[in-house]
């Protein structure tokens, strides 16, 4: 996998595509790898609820959302080594790569509007730094070409695109949303564009029940997508 280099541009305001319906989803994960289907993110996001419910009253303070997030980490990139995918961490920030180094993928905390289909688009959690800079400002700069130009600068430059694995957990509606999506926007340690979302479902929290049965994700039933420029 290339190094993330810091490359600004402000020539280009995408405006973001969002895909919500599960058919649509489950063709454009195969079209980023064959490795790629919905299940795999909702195990992964199934993994870490539970590792969330294992806290109790006298866990530390951000224990629950801690341990949602290195058990999401660690059976995301563990589901996918068994594929062959590669593990790897750039500055402690924990990343899993397809064998052809194509498509990186790697997991974020993010607000309140994550998983949601609406006006707002979601940002990060927690403030990040140089390594998450670096890779956003390298996703804008392939979003500048087209669909031919974009093939052409894979094949001659091996760029990474990197995917962030985006969740939110909701104490108030007590479930985590969760999406895919592809950052071309960084200021002030925030991701504020997204080229590309897929949005993957919800999973309701229940502890008392939680274990009883996975049942499947909640996914939303309509495809509304916004065109943009130079996407391909």
């Amino acid at each position: 996998m290339p190094k993330f280099e810091l490359t600004h541009s402000n020539a280009f305001s995408p405006c973001t595509k969002t895909i919500v319906e599960s058919e649509a989803i489950e063709a454009r994960l195969q079209e980023l790898s064959p490795d790629l289907i919905t299940e795999l993110f909702y195990s992964a996001m199934f993994s870490g609820l539970s590792a969330r419910n294992e806290t109790t009253d006298a866990s530390a303070v951000t224990a629950a959302g801690l341990k949602q997030w290195l058990e999401t980490v660690q059976t995301l990139r563990g589901l996918l080594s068994a594929k062959k995918w590669r593990i790897h961490n750039e500055r402690n920030c924990p990343f899993i790569s397809s064998i052809n180094g194509q498509i990186s993928i790697v997991v974020m905390t993010g607000d309140i509007e994550t998983g949601r289909q609406g006006r707002v688009d979601p940002t990060n959690q927690a403030e990040k730094g140089i390594v998450v800079e670096g890779f956003v400002h390298s996703n804008r700069q392939l979003e500048l070409f087209n669909q031919d130009a974009f093939k052409f600068a894979k094949s001659k430059q091996n760029e990474t695109q990197v995917w962030a694995f985006l969740y939110h957990y909701d104490k108030k509606l007590k479930e985590v949303r969760y999406e895919l999506s592809y950052p071309t926007g960084f200021n002030k340690k925030k991701i504020t564009e997204w080229g590309e979302r897929l949005i993957l479902g919800s999973i309701p929290n229940n502890p008392m029940d939680f274990n009883e049965s996975k049942g499947t994700p909640n996914a939303p039933a309509t495809v509304q997508v916004e065109p943009k420029t130079g996407t391909f």
